[in-house]
């Protein structure tokens, strides 16, 4: 088995809420603001998202070998005086929940 690592920022944006993380159109789990997750994935090529509501991060492709680590960021892009742009940017992937390679 491989292993993924997702670290969430600690923001105001959703602090209360989970991402539903989502690997290969499955949920496989959820983190909440400010923490971090393990999953295990069997070797191969993947996709991972994260959703909350309708709102989803861009679909990131991946691979792992047996025994290999995978490592990913994710938040809100919305920051500072952006969060005040919140409903206008609910229907645009990657900016309400983000999630980058790292």
């Amino acid at each position: 088995m491989g292993k993924i690592t997702i670290s969430r920022e600690s923001q105001f944006m959703n602090k209360m809420r989970s991402y539903d993380i989502y690997v290969d159109g499955e949920k496989t789990g959820e983190i909440k603001n400010g923490e971090t997750e393990e999953l295990s994935v069997t070797p191969g090529e993947h996709v991972i998202q994260l959703q909350i509501d309708w709102c989803k991060s861009k679909k990131i492709p991946f691979r792992l070998s047996d025994g290999e680590s995978h490592s990913f960021q994710c938040g809100s892009r919305l920051k500072g005086w952006r969060v005040l742009k919140a409903s206008s940017s609910m229907d645009k992937e990657d900016v309400f929940v983000y999630l980058d390679n790292v």
